[in-house]
């Protein structure tokens, strides 16, 4: 037996939300899509400031698609195929935690280098 750690929120909250196991979240489809959604943002953004993507299979869709169009292209196949392996959602959403947080750290480089 698997026993995972559950999120404790104030007594104010709602006791569905209370006993909310992070088991739950890292396997909703809700999470999927904002981490989608959070890397598709911080993805532009950096693009925007001169960043490039390190992936080479997307990279070259950027390039056939344009920034936006290349990274949309793969969060539409990323959701087309997630949905579809539902077993497989949270390791998905662990994945797209790393990049999302990999594209923040990029960001605050960006931004440190930018003003110093």
């Amino acid at each position: 037996m698997i026993l995972y750690p559950t999120l404790q929120l104030p007594l104010s909250t709602s006791k569905a939300l209370n006993e909310m196991k992070i088991a739950d979240v890292l396997t909703s489809r809700s999470s999927f899509i904002v981490l989608q959604v959070l890397d598709l943002t911080t993805t532009l953004i950096a693009f925007h400031y001169g960043a490039f993507e390190l992936n080479p299979l997307i990279g070259r869709l950027t390039k056939i698609l344009g920034p936006t169009g290349g990274v949309l292209f793969t969060k539409v196949v990323a959701v087309l195929i997630i949905f579809r392996m539902r077993k497989l959602m949270w390791v998905a959403n662990l994945f797209y935690l790393g990049v999302v947080c990999w594209n923040i750290i990029v960001l605050l480089g960006i931004a440190y280098i930018r003003h110093h």
